[in-house]
C-alpha cells in the first residue's frame, strides 16, 4: 500500500477489534441483541454480517474517495452539510458513553471475577487506552490488529469449551426479561447500526490510506466474516446457557469459568484484550474529531476525555450497554440511511 504501508489484513484486524469491545466478549450485548429472541438470533446474526460488510465497506471507500484523517468528511458525504453537525455531536456522545462502558466493564469483570475493587480495573484500562492513543493510527492499527487473531481464538476456544460441556440447545430468557428492542430484525440492524458510527472515526481513516477499491472491499468483507464468526460463536453459547445465565453482569465469564479451571484467567484476559481495542478506537475518535493528531492540543484533549469518561463508567457495566447502545443504533440509522444512498448511487452508476 502506497501511503499506508500497513497490510490489509492488519486493517481489517482493525476494522474486528474496533467492534468487539466490552459488550460483545462480555456477552451482554449478544445477550441483549440476540439471545432474548431464542433461535430468531440467528436470522439476526446473518442480517449483522451484511450489515457489516455493506455499511462498513461503504464508510470506508467513502474515506479512500475523500481522504479522510476522521469521520467529518465521510459524514459530510453520506448526509449533507446541514445535517452533520448534529450527527457528529451525537456521536462523540455515543462514543464517549461506549469509551465509558469499555472502561466500566474492565472494573466490572475484575471485580466479579477476582474481588479486585471496581476502581482498579477501571483505572488501569483508562491508563493503556490513553496511552495507546498518543502513538497514532498507525500505533493504534498496529496495537489493535496484532491481538484481534488471539481474541477470535480465544473466543472460539471459550465458546467450543462451554458448548461441549453443556450442549447445544436453544433456551430463552427468563419472562421479565425483555430486549431492549422489540423485533429480531429491527434488533440485529440496530445492532450493526450504532457499531458502524461509532467505528466510522476509524474506519473513515482506515479509508483515508487506502489506494484502490478492491483493498477497501477486501477490508470490508475479511471484517464481516470475522465479526459474524464471534457473534454466531457467542450467540450459540449464550442461548444454550439460558435462563441461568441471563442475570450475570459478565455471562461469558461466569461461563468460562464454570466449566474450566483455565477458563477463568484465560477469559479474562480476552475481555482486556477486547475492550481495550474498543476503547482505543473511540478515544482516538473522540480526540482526533476535535483536535487533529499531531496537534499540541491532541494530548490534553485524550487525557481531559479519559479522566471523565473514568468518571462516567460508575454508572454500571450492563446500564450503559443497554442504554446508550441501543439510543445510539437509532441515532445512527441516519448515517446508515447515507451510506445505503452512497451505496445505491454507486451501483447505478457502475451499471
Amino acid at each position: 500500500m502506497k501511503r499506508a504501508r500497513v497490510s490489509v489484513l492488519a486493517l481489517a484486524g482493525t476494522y474486528i477489534g474496533t467492534v468487539v469491545g466490552a459488550g460483545f466478549a462480555s456477552g451482554q450485548e449478544v445477550l441483549q441483541f440476540f439471545g432474548m429472541f431464542g433461535p430468531l438470533g440467528i436470522p439476526g446474526v446473518i442480517v449483522a454480517v451484511a450489515g457489516f460488510f455493506l455499511f462498513g465497506f461503504a464508510c470506508i471507500e467513502i474515506g479512500r474517495e475523500t481522504g479522510a484523517s476522521s469521520h467529518k468528511p465521510v459524514f459530510i458525504e453520506a448526509t449533507g452539510k446541514a445535517l452533520y453537525p448534529l450527527l457528529d455531536l451525537v456521536t462523540a456522545f455515543f462514543l464517549f458513553g461506549a469509551l465509558s462502558a469499555m472502561i466500566s466493564g474492565t472494573g466490572s469483570i475484575l471485580n466479579q471475577e477476582f474481588g479486585l475493587p471496581w476502581i482498579v480495573g477501571a483505572s488501569a484500562m483508562a491508563i493503556a487506552t490513553f496511552i495507546t492513543v498518543l502513538t497514532g493510527l498507525r500505533g493504534i492499527t498496529y496495537a489493535i490488529g496484532s491481538v484481534v487473531p488471539f481474541l477470535l481464538a480465544g473466543v472460539f476456544l471459550i465458546s467450543a469449551k462451554v458448548i461441549l460441556t453443556n450442549g447445544l440447545h436453544m433456551g430463552l430468557p427468563p419472562p421479565d426479561y425483555k430486549p431492549p428492542v422489540g423485533h429480531w430484525a429491527v434488533s440485529a440492524f440496530n445492532y450493526v447500526s450504532y457499531n458502524i458510527l461509532m467505528a466510522a472515526p476509524v474506519l473513515s481513516a482506515i479509508g483515508g490510506i487506502l489506494d484502490t477499491k478492491k483493498q477497501a472491499f477486501t477490508i470490508a468483507a475479511l471484517g464481516a466474516l470475522g465479526l459474524g464468526a464471534g457473534l454466531l460463536l457467542v450467540y450459540l453459547t449464550i442461548v444454550s446457557s439460558l435462563p441461568g445465565i441471563a442475570g450475570f453482569e459478565i455471562p461469558l465469564a461466569r461461563l468460562a469459568s464454570q466449566v474450566w479451571k483455565f477458563g477463568q484467567p484465560l477469559y479474562v484476559t480476552i475481555f482486556a484484550a477486547e475492550v481495550y481495542t474498543t476503547a482505543v478506537a473511540n478515544l482516538y475518535g473522540i480526540s482526533a474529531r476535535l483536535i487533529p493528531p499531531g496537534n499540541r492540543g491532541f494530548m490534553l484533549v485524550a487525557f481531559v476525555t479519559t479522566g471523565v469518561a473514568l468518571l462516567a463508567a460508575s454508572a454500571g457495566f450492563s446500564n450503559l450497554v443497554r442504554v446508550v447502545y441501543p439510543l445510539s443504533g437509532w441515532a445512527g440509522t441516519v448515517f446508515i440511511g447515507g451510506l445505503a444512498v452512497y451505496l445505491v448511487k454507486a451501483f447505478i452508476q457502475k451499471h
